[in-house]
């Protein structure tokens, strides 16, 4: 169970996965519409539904004859459903999805167990990639950013610290709070034929925070801009 909440920047995009939630939490209200990102064998779309949030009982918080939970779900296959979504510049359709060809394998991230991917999208090859420099300041302490790279363009998703473990395979590095973020979605959202993405940049083992990152919101300079997040804490 997770106790969220949400962020929508800005207050025109917003995310909310489905699933089941502590009352009060889901930023969705039960029939409003949105639109569900699925992903399967079949490809990847923006459906347009109505979400259903409904009330039930919260296993952690509720006892006997209690139901203070809220589950949210919509008519659309659960198990497909990768989140939520609403904001300017989302339709209805099939999503163009990236394609992961191979894990990078160099001195950023590769078998590091540290996040680094390629993806191939509209005949380029970008790459996630994590680079972790020492803190001078303080031992042992290193500063760590996961980027996004298309060519000689370099932007950063998120930047956390990061500390060396023994105990950690491959690199030996720790992010954050023994944190894992990773890749939710890569493909074209907005329909802009550029790369958007959905990454957790969570620096927390304890905290969930799928981000969604769009190239049609993107500044002169950027590949991508942040235009919403949602926050969960485990309990």
């Amino acid at each position: 169970m997770w106790l969220l909440l949400s962020l929508a920047l800005g207050g025109a995009h917003a995310l909310q996965p489905p699933g089941q939630f502590h009352g009060g939490e889901p930023v969705a209200r039960h029939g409003e519409r949105w639109f569900a990102l699925t992903a399967d064998a079949d490809g990847a779309r923006l459906t347009r539904t109505r979400l259903q949030v409904k009330t039930v009982m919260d296993e952690l918080l509720d006892g006997e004859g209690q139901a203070t939970g809220q589950a949210v779900s919509s008519a659309v296959a659960g198990d497909a459903v990768l989140t939520y979504l609403r904001g300017p510049g989302l339709h209805e359709g099939p999503v163009t999805q990236a394609v992961s060809p191979d894990i990078a394998s160099d001195s950023e991230g590769g078998d590091s167990g540290l996040p680094a991917q390629t993806l191939r999208f509209g005949g380029r090859d970008y790459r996630i990639a994590t680079r972790c420099e020492a803190d001078r300041a303080t031992a042992n302490l290193y500063r760590c950013s996961i980027d996004l790279i298309d060519g000689e363009r370099r932007q950063t998703l998120v930047a956390m610290s990061g500390q060396r473990d023994a105990t950690v395979a491959g690199s030996g590095m720790l992010l954050g709070s023994e944190a894992t973020p990773h890749l939710i979605f890569a493909g074209d959202l907005d329909r802009d034929g550029r790369l958007d993405l959905i990454f957790d940049t969570t620096d927390h083992y304890n905290v969930s925070r799928p981000t969604l990152f769009l190239s049609g919101a993107a500044a002169e300079g950027e590949l991508v801009r942040m235009v919403a997040e949602y926050h969960s804490v485990g309990c």
